[in-house]
């Protein structure tokens, strides 16, 4: 291994020059408008030796005394590079902050391992692994907030991700002065440089003496968001220079309209969501009846409820669930999230749909109960009613001639399974009467059959065979109720 060239140690500039105290002021004004960092906060600085981090770590080790905040500076080294270099960039990083009389932390990890078992890409995996260290390092420093170097160039790129990943309005917005911690609990996440550019963190860092570092695998066109930054983003300069500037302004721009969106959304969801551990349920009239910005931010709340506050449904998603709200039974497959409509309610489920198992042939004798897979099957023998309106579609009154030796015989679905439905003057295949009902491909092998001598007597809350109908002058008939039993 080759030994770690040492950098030469920072020389902070004795005195600071006009431009160094015009974006001190900038910053001040920035972070007290929009309460980045709060007076008596522990603060740990992300480091990592380039333009922006360096930049950040000196702006605010000379305000911290204006906002009343203490520092801490944490460097983590992903591996990516040789590790000479590495070991340098964190031996920068450990001087600067000697210099500065802050305490120093520093950790690594092998995010390509990591991304090869997680099946990650290497930025998202380098993400994960640079953000677990950072919460880490705030615990024992009590650390309530996480400054990050994130500038207007990084947000004018991320309202550009944002804008071809479809993921809807807040997308526009890109990065937040302060947010939440992306994965699960942790610290707040400060960006006190969104109204800085990049161009003038590294003029900072010259004027006040400092020469930061450079990490090669910035330049690497291998991640979207890099091919943003050195291909679309100069393409789109040629047609406005000011581009950054120009984004920036649609962020704050939509983020006001988005504040009055999540406060009726925030209405919506206690009126209308009932939560639970895996899955949240909404009504869909209810749902149906809200505007569809709306009824949209409900979905995308669901689903941080079910995956956390990173979980995002792109704009594609949002409108298939919508779109299916008039149906009377659906299932949609979303990321990491299963969607099922059905007797009303649309279901907003953790993870993928369970692979359903066959009903049993079961023999139910009349009188009788029984279980057969989800449901509970009641049959019983009595006097035809005078009237079939306000029936369950479960329910149904058969002719005595479905029985089979005293029962009834319910199964799931075979191939090739017909029925001369009621009214309908001819045959129909079952697997078309459910596919034309909307009943989701895994749940049709659930729909309870009644068979009968000749077939198919009752395809349960769909149609009747019309051999299985009340005929004139039928004394009894055997009354047959399906409910499904509680999940438990």
């Amino acid at each position: 291994m080759s030994r770690a060239v040492q950098p030469p140690p920072p020389r902070l500039s004795p005195a600071e020059s006009p431009f160094t105290r015009r974006l001190d002021r900038r910053v001040l004004r920035y972070v007290r408008k929009h309460d980045v960092l709060r007076a008596g906060e522990r603060v740990v600085v992300a480091v990592s030796g380039g333009p922006d981090s360096t930049a950040l770590l000196l702006l605010l080790s000379r305000l911290r005394g204006e906002l009343e905040i203490e520092l801490a500076v944490a460097h983590f080294d992903h591996m990516l590079r040789d590790p000479s270099k590495t070991a340098a960039d964190a031996e920068f990083v450990r001087a600067l902050a000697g210099a500065l009389s802050l305490p120093f932390s520093a950790g690594r990890g092998h995010v390509r391992l990591r991304a090869r078992r997680s099946k990650q890409s290497i930025e998202e995996a380098a993400r994960h692994m640079r953000y677990a260290f950072l919460a880490r390092q705030a615990r024992p420093f009590r650390a309530g907030v996480v400054a990050i170097g994130h500038t207007r160039d990084d947000r004018a790129e991320t309202v550009l991700l944002h804008l071809m990943r479809g993921s809807g309005l807040d997308g526009l917005v890109g990065l937040r002065p302060r947010s939440s911690w992306p994965f699960g609990r942790g610290p707040a996440v400060a960006r006190p440089l969104l109204e800085v550019s990049r161009a003038e963190t590294e003029r900072y860092c010259l004027e006040s003496g400092v020469e930061p570092r450079h990490d090669p695998t910035n330049e690497l066109l291998v991640a979207t968001r890099n091919r943003i930054r050195h291909e679309f983003m100069p393409a789109l300069r040629r047609f406005n220079p000011r581009l950054e500037e120009a984004l920036a302004r649609l962020g704050d721009a939509v983020a006001d309209d988005i504040a009055q969106l999540d406060a009726a959304a925030d209405r919506a969801w206690r009126r209308l969501a009932r939560r639970e551990r895996s899955a949240v349920s909404f009504a869909t009239d209810g749902l149906a009846a809200l505007p569809r910005s709306i009824a949209a931010r409900l979905l995308r709340r669901a689903a941080r409820h079910l995956l956390g506050p990173t979980a995002d449904l792109e704009a594609v998603h949002i409108e298939a669930v919508l779109d299916c709200l008039p149906r009377r039974r659906a299932s949609l497959s979303l990321p990491g999230l299963t969607a099922k409509i059905e007797g009303g309610e649309l279901r907003v489920l953790k993870g993928r749909p369970a692979l359903s198992v066959a009903l049993p042939e079961t023999a139910v004798p009349v009188p009788g109960r029984a279980r057969v897979g989800p449901w509970e099957v009641a049959a019983e023998l009595v006097a035809p009613p005078a009237r079939f309106e306000g029936l369950d579609v479960r329910e149904a009154f058969l002719d005595p001639a479905v029985m089979i030796d005293g029962k009834i015989v319910v199964r799931a679905r075979r191939p090739g399974d017909r029925l001369r439905p009621l009214g309908l003057g001819g045959e129909k295949k079952v697997q078309d009467i459910l596919v034309d009902a909307g009943v989701p491909r895994d749940e049709r092998d659930t729909v309870p059959i009644v068979a009968a001598p000749w077939g198919i007597a009752w395809v349960a809350g769909q149609r009747l065979d019309e051999r299985a109908a009340l005929g004139p002058g039928i004394s009894r008939a055997v009354h047959v109720r399906f409910r499904r039993r509680r999940r438990r």
